[in-house]
């Protein structure tokens, strides 16, 4: 029980869980092991997604004929599934803090809301107003694979009343602008944008987008030249300084929130482990763990680590090779648990075995791809012309098949110039990995950017070969050129720090997606029933929806419509794009009433306070990376794609940690190495991530924090207890002394410490950030 709840709290930690939602005692612990279960979190994204997708079937459907029972039955269904981890959340949290916690507390009034809907649509066997379905994306931003999207939402929240502030400004502004507009163009009939205060509000809305300019300008223009310092004005100072201000307002909380987010997490991270490691110490050891207890603690909080995999955390951590680790050494035990363990590979290239004549050509392209004079002046300098030769022949070559007026499906024939540049490349990943070794070129991500890609170009040339098949293989051929991403060092930065964010770039699409999925429903419930084809008669948008004769150009805007959630997607995106989505919102407005501009204003609103986060987001992870490779200039470790640590194993550790009859025959592969150095190496790997980045760019400042968090969490009262639903270790009677022999069986007993902790050169960095 002592080594399942430290890993409860280890978990806590690790995913910013509060310490106030730990299971309040043993009685509780089933509750919260079923509802902390991939198979649980599985399931619930399932139950999430079924109710998310119920908005094709569903009037305004786009799979049209689904009666309401069967499509209220699955609704009802999927709320049975999420109503199971409302309930056992209830169980191990308790009432009180159950309806402490904000977002159960969301979750089980929208829950509540959908059954009672759900139950009178079946009942009444009618689809009425139902907005609520839009709240739908709640339980799939709950679960626990959505970590990532919660806390981009967060950040988002957290940047609102610095917008808010900035938006009462612009809303100020915008007011005064259209009471002026008023009283100077009003009198002029023949402009349309300022008849009424109302009007004038929202021409100025849409100026501040600048989707009607100049045509909003246009008939005041017509009267006096002098009206242009009005809209020249208006757009100064709301587009080109106010909007820039909130973007740089947006920048800067953003900034600030990542750094303090990371800092939290550190805190809260440190904390975890300290009420953990309270759980693994003895009452006659309480300052250190020994391995048979840090054993049985990954035994929960990595049930797939190996014997071996557990030791070497173990023997990575305990820097002061005592056999036990200290509190100090336990606090690491979220780096080394990330690190993936193998045997470290010889230094003896993998052609070393083979005959002479083989084994010397071999060699000497091993030394030619290895020359870094060769590498850095000649071979890169080959390859960037041979990419920038094959771009100028691809753009020449499109352009004069588009001036012929030839087909582009008569254009996919392989031509001598493909073959070259697709056969250079395919000797290039051919003798790198001659020399280096499959190993050790895969071991590059590079590498494998380059493989990819000369892999794509082949395919590509295969394709052609089939052209009548295969028109759309052409799409393949610009990305041969995507290798100028090497060509500098800046383009290098860009795309490592684009491969870092890809985690939170999709938070951030899911994010937009869900707001998407939002307005559409509401857009569905309140606009689906109107036919915009023809429409808007007498009215300035009148041409933009004909369907008819009487127009030259048809401009086919009464497909911009919410008849379904798809198109109601492609609408909103069209609204996002803010290129005339005026007339989109005018249309509707001419079909309805003028209230229904609310709600297209209203989406342009949060979709620019998201975009305007998404934007900071952007911004501050590549100004982080820049001011990151400014702290780090000069040190080659720095510019690594992994994380590397090197642990050494003595033939008692081997035997050890490979104790089982089955594991005799490796032992027997590593007979070699204990015979020539006595130990064998092993290597581990992590990929460094943005966490790892922030650690060693703010190493001068985590020393403090950390001070300042204990101090804090001395003085404060009424902490929780890590003893919840565990006893005290009395027993075992043998612990006694601080020998591992002393209180450990020799079955559970690691050997003592042979060799020494050994980290290469190019890790020590690594070992000052640890």
């Amino acid at each position: 029980m002592n080594y399942h709840e430290a890993a409860i709290f280890l978990e806590e930690g690790e995913n910013n869980d509060k310490f106030n939602s730990h299971p309040r005692d043993r009685n509780a612990l089933p509750a919260y092991l079923v509802t902390h279960n991939r198979w649980f979190y599985s399931l619930d994204l399932f139950a999430a997604l079924l109710l998310m997708s119920l908005a094709t079937i569903e009037p305004p459907a786009v799979f049209v004929g689904v009666p309401v029972g069967v499509h209220g039955s699955i609704e009802l269904f999927g709320l049975f599934l999420l109503g199971i981890s409302i309930v056992m959340q209830l169980r191990w949290l308790g009432f009180r803090t159950f309806v402490k916690h904000k977002r159960s507390m969301v979750k089980t009034v929208a829950w509540v809301g959908m059954i009672i809907e759900a139950i009178v649509v079946i009942a009444r066997n009618d689809t009425q107003y139902r907005v609520t379905r839009a709240l739908r994306p709640i339980f799939f931003i709950d679960n626990r694979y959505l970590g990532g999207v919660r806390r981009f939402l967060r950040q988002i929240l957290q940047s609102v009343p610095p917008i808010l502030e900035v938006l009462g400004i612009l809303l100020f502004i915008l007011i005064i602008f259209s009471t002026l507009g008023f009283y100077f163009f009003s009198p002029n009939q023949a402009d349309p944008y300022f008849r009424s205060f109302q009007q004038g509000f929202v021409s100025l809305y849409v100026l501040l987008t600048t989707a009607n300019f100049p045509d909003v300008m246009m008939p005041a223009y017509t009267k006096s030249r002098w009206s242009a310092a009005f809209f020249i004005a208006f757009l100064a100072i709301n587009l080109y300084f106010l909007m820039n201000l909130m973007l740089a307002v947006v920048f800067v909380v953003f900034s600030d929130i990542e750094k303090d987010k990371f800092r939290k997490l550190l805190v809260h991270k440190r904390r975890a482990c300290q009420y953990a490691f309270r759980l693994l110490v003895t009452r006659s050891q309480p300052t250190h763990v020994p391995f048979r207890h840090f054993r049985g603690l990954l035994k929960f909080f990595r049930p797939r680590a190996s014997e071996r995999d557990a030791y070497l955390v173990f023997k990575a951590l305990n820097r002061s090779k005592s056999g036990f680790l200290c509190l100090s050494e336990f606090y690491n035990i979220y780096e080394m648990c990330g690190f993936k363990w193998r045997p470290y590979q010889s230094p003896d290239p993998w052609f070393n075995d083979f005959p002479d004549p083989l084994r010397g050509c071999f060699y000497l392209i091993r030394r030619l791809v290895t020359w870094k004079w060769f590498d850095f002046f000649v071979w890169d300098l080959a390859i960037d012309a041979i990419i920038i030769l094959n771009a100028a022949t691809l753009l020449m070559k499109t352009i004069f098949v588009s001036a012929s007026g030839v087909p582009v499906s008569h254009d996919l024939r392989v031509t001598w110039d493909q073959v070259a540049f697709v056969t250079f490349y395919g000797v290039e990943a051919i003798l790198k990995m001659v020399g280096l070794g499959y190993k050790q070129y895969f071991h590059s991500g590079w590498n494998i950017y380059d493989f990819s890609i000369t892999v794509l170009s082949i395919a590509g040339i295969i394709a052609e070969k089939f052209s009548s098949s295969f028109f759309y293989i052409v799409i393949l051929r610009p990305l041969r050129l995507l290798r100028l991403f090497k060509m500098r060092k800046r383009y290098r930065d860009v795309f490592q720090t684009l491969v870092i964010l890809t985690p939170r770039i999709i938070s951030a699409i899911v994010v937009i997606i869900i707001t998407y999925y939002f307005f559409a429903v509401i857009g569905m419930e309140l606009f689906s029933d109107y036919d915009m084809k023809n429409c808007c008669v007498n009215t300035t948008v009148e041409q933009f929806y004909k369907d008819d004769n009487t127009t030259v150009y048809v401009d086919y805007y009464y497909l911009n419509n919410f008849d379904n959630i798809f198109i109601a997607g492609v609408t909103l995106f069209e609204l996002t794009v803010v290129n005339n989505w005026f007339i989109i919102m005018e249309g509707y407005a001419a079909v309805t009433n003028d209230w229904a501009r609310l709600y297209f204003m209203l989406f342009y609103l949060v979709m620019m306070v998201v975009m305007s986060v998404v934007v900071a987001f952007i911004l501050e992870a590549f100004t982080f990376r820049m001011e990151y490779n400014q702290t780090v200039k000069g040190d080659k470790d720095g510019d690594e794609e992994n994380v590397c640590i090197n642990v050494g194993l003595t033939k008692e550790e081997l035997r050890f940690v490979y104790s089982s009859a089955a594991d005799t025959p490796t032992l027997q592969q590593y007979a070699r190495a204990l015979e020539t150095q006595g130990i064998v190496q092993y290597e581990g790997k992590r990929r460094r991530t943005r966490v790892v980045l922030q650690r060693r760019m703010y190493r001068d400042e985590i020393p403090g924090w950390l001070l300042e968090a204990d101090r804090e969490h001395e003085d404060s009262p009424g902490l929780p207890t890590p003893r919840s639903f565990s006893r005290r270790w009395t027993e075992p009677a043998d612990i006694s002394t601080p020998s591992a022999s002393a209180h450990e069986t020799p079955q559970q007993t690691p050997p003592s410490y042979y060799g020494t902790l050994n980290l290469n050169s190019s890790t020590e960095s690594q070992r000052n950030e640890v």
